[in-house]
């Protein structure tokens, strides 16, 4: 599965901190995906390249890149035929400006959808929904004030807060981890990058109560910490001793 983003790296960052089929849920709904009548690679690659475009392997899918090499995103295989997989935060009107230019120079149709119709529901898509790891409302809500945010716990498990002038709400459904919508975010890039920070710390957070839970569990049952060692991962080793 290809993943249209404007960065990979901080896309792949975001990924290990989710679980896999969550990740690929939500990076779907992040992408606008263009069907073609392009059957073949060779026919697609001899397309892109006699029009001007280059077509790149990226794993099973191939790359082809826009607005002098600034923004790129992926060709996919699917059901019989090539799709074209743009990011939802690529500009509608430049990837018009592309399709448009590709079907002049190859003198015939290509792509058998259209961004204009996704074009009209995006630009009312004011508040964007990311999944999370983040089970445990209490944690959270210790985590965001670690993090430098004043959060506000409804009473319905709703969690909000204001990082830098833009609102985030975490939601719970049952038992499945928080969500975060936000609205109008303004550039996915840092957002990515919270999340991914926000995650570590939670994780921290974590620790940090399973440790001092285990020392108490530990006193109650007349056990002595003898040792404990921080690893490079950050973990930590208790050696315990047992009182006679």
């Amino acid at each position: 599965m290809s993943v249209s983003l404007a960065l990979i790296p901080v896309a792949l960052a975001l990924r290990a901190v989710m679980h896999k089929d969550v990740f690929d849920e939500w990076s779907k709904s992040m992408q606008v995906i263009v069907p073609t009548t392009i059957e073949t690679e060779a026919e697609l690659i001899s397309t892109l390249y006699k029009s001007g475009y280059d077509a790149e392997k990226y794993g099973g899918t191939i790359k082809t890149h826009l607005n002098n090499k600034e923004q790129f995103f992926f060709w996919e295989y699917i059901d019989g035929k090539w799709h074209a997989i743009f990011a939802k935060s690529d500009s509608p009107a430049m990837l018009e400006t592309f399709m448009c230019d590709l079907e002049e120079k190859a003198q015939r149709q290509i792509f058998t959808g259209s961004i204009h119709q996704e074009e009209e529901r995006i630009g009312q898509d004011t508040v964007q929904t990311f999944p999370t790891n983040f089970r445990d409302g209490n944690i959270l809500v210790r985590t965001l004030k670690e993090f430098g945010v004043n959060p506000i716990q409804g009473a319905n498990g709703q969690i909000t807060c204001n990082l830098q002038g833009t609102y985030l709400t975490f939601r719970q459904h049952g038992d499945a981890p928080f969500s975060i919508e936000i609205k109008n975010p303004p550039n996915l890039h840092d957002i990515f990058l919270y999340i991914s920070d926000l995650d570590e710390e939670y994780k921290r957070c974590v620790q940090a109560i399973v440790y001092e839970k285990l020392k108490q569990r530990a006193a109650e049952k007349n056990l002595l910490i003898e040792s404990e060692e921080i690893m490079e991962d950050n973990s930590i080793v208790i050696t315990l001793n047992i009182q006679g």
